[in-house]
Parts: structure tokens; C-alpha cells; sequence
């Protein structure tokens, strides 16, 4: 197999895919000729690369070279409907299209197909995309519900209330429109590891569920993608599928994997590609919401600095900080209160300073190593018999066995939280410049 002309060909792909695209936008949306021929050259390149590729990367170029027929007859058809060439479905077997002209036949007509499946588009059925993406995929970055809302969420009430005003302006959009107020919303949570960031995106997303909302949600390794131009057709896919399923949330975690700075240095083609793709998508929401379609992106990361400038002109930049001492104070009790009570030389004030500078993600951690020394040290106490196990539990119960300082001491002296000491160093230089 030769790597050197492999990446050669696939380089030739992306260009002549990329042709088509800027051919097909210079046209305001028109098909021309010239297109066709871009796509004809692609499924070419394609079936060539399917040919020295094995396994999985073939059956990609497979895909790939299928897309491209696709696009070709869609032109071909488009621009000479009296020669008109049959399509299949894209990514669908010759029995399932075979189904679905049996099923037309039996409607007998097809605007009225055409009107259910737009309906079921809104119901959040399957559209069909000639993207070659396999929908299992796709069905994956649907999500449920998260299960709690901002009730859970303990301090950082700027935030919760920020985001409360976005749920409640949800729910008075006729006014909102009347008055002529911008309604996409866009939120751009940035901190250390392990703050929060997620936990109360996902105690947002649930307040918006209620309100009718769906859920996708990716991260940057479900969008990139080891074969060429795979990442943008993510891309694409994913925020036509928010339109169409609307009204949906977005939420993109490690967006600087995804949107990347164009100012760095020595910045790929392929992420440079792919941050305009994503910039691109992007503002098509605007036009999704002068439709009507509401669309909320959410975007979370730890290293907001290497994101690009123009993706934080459009959003709303939310920092979350290290949880202070009434976060950390609540966090153990609603972990540890309702399991054990404290003896009378310890104290939740002693545990949340023993926890400065912890992560949300170390409380969980030393949460962990508390309970786990609390197994140990009460086995220690009771008879091992068939009701030992009982027993234990009625001495936590009844409180003749409680958490006293040196279990807490024991397991602070041996946990060493994560250091985060660059990132922090990062975090505070990009808040200085913005």
C-alpha cells in the first residue's frame, strides 16, 4: 500500500469536494455543470482510494465514492429533468428503495408523502441526507434527559440566573419577536477541569427540555474524523439535524478541538477547513430562527484561548470558576450527610478547608476514598457473620459509628489533588483580554 499516494488522492478528494462546495455557494445555491464535473472527478478519486484501502477505510471510500454518484445525479437531474436518471436512497439498500416506491404507489400521492415527512421531520423521525453517514451515528448524539435542573445546582446564582432568563425568554418568544429583541441564544462555558462546566449545562438543558426542547449532544473525537472530509460533513450534519428537529439544543464539549484559533501557529488546512465549516453552520441558525426554529448552542471548554475570535463575537461568555467554600460545604453534605453523621472532633468546616482549590471532580474523588475508609474501618469493628453487613449498617444508623477526624485526616494526607496550575495560568490570561 503507498501512504505517499493514498494522501495524495485523498488531498485531491477534499479540493475537488471543496470545488464544488464554493462553485455551488458562487452560484447562490444553483447547480451548474461545473459542479457535477467537481463531483464526477471526486467519486473517481473515491473509487481509486476504495480500491488501495482496506477494512474500514474502504468501506469509507465505498461510502464516500456513493455520495459523490449521488450528488451527480441530483445535478444531472436537476439540470436536464427530460433525461432524468433513477436515485436511490442515499445510504439505503435496493430493498428499501424497492419499499419505498411500494409505499408511494400505495399513497398514490406524492405531496401527501411529502407533507408526512415533513411532519415526522418535526416529530424528530429520520431525514434522509445524501452525506453518506450511517444513522446510528447519528441517532447517538441524541440525548435524554440529564434528570435534574437548576434546583441541584448549589452557588454560582449569576449563572443560574443568566441562564433561568434564557428558559423564561423561551417561554415569552411572541413578545420577544414583537418587540424586535435578538432571540439565538449562544452560551460559551470556559474553566479549569472539573468546576462544574457540564453539571450545570446539563441542569440548563433539562429546564429547556421541559419546555419541549431535544438534546444532542457531541464532543470533539465524535466529530473528527480519520478520514478526509468526514469532520465537515459532522459538522453539517449535526446542525442540520438541530434545525430540523427544532426546537433543539446544541451542546459541543471540547469546542477548541472543533473551532480552533486561526491565529496559531502552524494550524492545519484540515482544522483551518474546519473551523470555517463550523463558523459557517454556525450563522446558519440566524437563518433557522427567522424561520422560527429554535436552535440553542451551548459550547464548553478548558482552553477558551485557542478558540477562534470570531466564535466568541457570537456567544455568550460564561466562566466557571474552582467551587468556593459554600459549594464544596454543600457538595460533601448532600454527598456524605444523609450516610453518616460526624463525631464531635470533626466538622464540615474542617472538610471544606482541607478541600481549598479542589475540583468539583476531586470532591468526588475524596468523597470515594471517605466512604471506602468508612467500609474499612467499621468491617474492622463488627464479627464477620452472616449479618455482619447488617449490623454495620444500624451502628452508621443509630450513630454508635460515625466519620471522625483522623478517617478524614488519613484520606486527605494521601490524596493529592490534580494540578491545574497551567490551565489556570491560561484561563487568566484570557480573561484579561477579554
Amino acid at each position: 500500500m503507498n501512504v505517499l499516494s493514498i494522501n495524495r488522492l485523498n488531498n485531491e478528494y477534499r479540493a475537488s469536494i471543496n470545488k464544488a462546495e464554493a462553485i455551488h455557494e458562487l452560484n447562490n445555491g444553483e447547480y451548474t455543470n461545473d459542479e457535477g464535473l467537481c463531483y464526477q472527478n471526486a467519486a473517481n478519486i473515491a473509487g481509486r482510494l476504495a480500491s488501495m484501502t482496506i477494512g474500514s477505510e474502504a468501506e469509507h471510500w465505498v461510502s464516500a465514492q456513493q455520495f459523490c454518484q449521488q450528488q451527480m445525479r441530483v445535478i444531472w437531474n436537476t439540470l436536464h429533468p427530460s433525461k432524468a436518471v433513477e436515485m436511490p436512497s442515499p445510504g439505503g439498500t435496493e430493498a428499501e428503495d424497492r419499499a419505498d416506491k411500494n409505499d408511494q404507489a400505495g399513497s398514490g400521492r406524492q405531496d401527501e408523502a411529502a407533507g408526512k415527512d415533513q411532519t415526522a421531520a418535526k416529530d424528530g423521525a429520520k431525514k434522509k441526507y445524501a452525506d453518506g453517514l450511517k444513522q446510528e451515528m447519528v441517532d447517538s448524539w441524541f440525548k435524554k434527559d440529564p434528570g435534574y435542573g437548576f434546583d441541584e445546582v448549589v452557588g454560582m446564582e449569576d449563572v443560574k440566573n443568566l441562564l433561568s432568563n434564557c428558559v423564561r425568554d423561551d417561554k415569552m418568544r411572541a413578545l420577544t419577536e414583537y418587540l424586535g429583541l435578538p432571540t439565538v441564544q449562544s452560551f460559551f462555558f470556559y474553566g479549569p477541569p472539573g468546576c462544574g462546566k457540564t453539571f450545570i449545562i446539563e441542569a440548563f438543558v433539562h429546564e429547556l427540555m421541559k419546555q419541549g426542547y431535544k438534546y444532542m449532544s457531541l464532543a470533539s473525537a465524535d466529530i473528527h474524523s480519520k478520514f478526509s472530509g468526514e469532520a465537515d460533513k459532522i459538522l453539517k450534519r449535526v446542525f442540520a439535524e438541530a434545525v430540523d428537529n427544532a426546537p433543539c439544543i446544541i451542546f459541543m464539549d471540547e469546542i477548541d478541538g472543533v473551532c480552533q484559533s486561526r491565529d496559531l501557529p502552524n494550524l492545519s488546512d484540515f482544522n483551518m477547513q474546519l473551523t470555517t465549516t463550523f463558523l459557517t453552520c454556525f450563522n446558519d441558525l440566524v437563518k433557522a430562527e427567522r424561520e422560527k426554529k429554535s436552535v440553542i448552542f451551548i459550547a464548553a471548554t478548558n482552553y477558551p484561548s485557542n478558540v477562534d475570535t470570531a466564535m466568541l463575537d457570537r456567544v455568550e461568555l460564561i466562566p466557571i470558576p474552582m467551587p468556593d467554600e459554600e459549594v464544596r460545604e454543600n457538595t460533601f453534605r448532600r454527598k456524605l450527610e444523609k450516610l453518616i453523621s460526624l463525631d464531635e472532633d470533626v466538622a464540615w468546616k474542617d472538610i471544606v478547608e482541607a478541600t481549598e482549590g479542589y475540583s468539583q471532580r476531586d470532591i468526588n474523588r475524596v468523597t470515594q476514598k471517605l466512604l471506602m475508609n468508612i467500609y474499612k474501618k467499621i468491617s474492622e469493628c463488627v464479627k464477620e457473620n452472616d449479618s455482619a453487613a447488617e449490623h454495620a449498617v444500624g451502628m452508621i444508623k443509630n450513630g454508635d459509628f460515625r466519620l471522625n477526624k483522623e478517617m478524614v485526616e488519613e484520606v486527605f494526607g494521601s490524596y493529592k489533588p490534580k494540578p491545574n496550575a497551567d490551565i489556570e495560568r491560561s484561563l487568566n490570561e484570557f480573561e484579561a483580554k477579554t
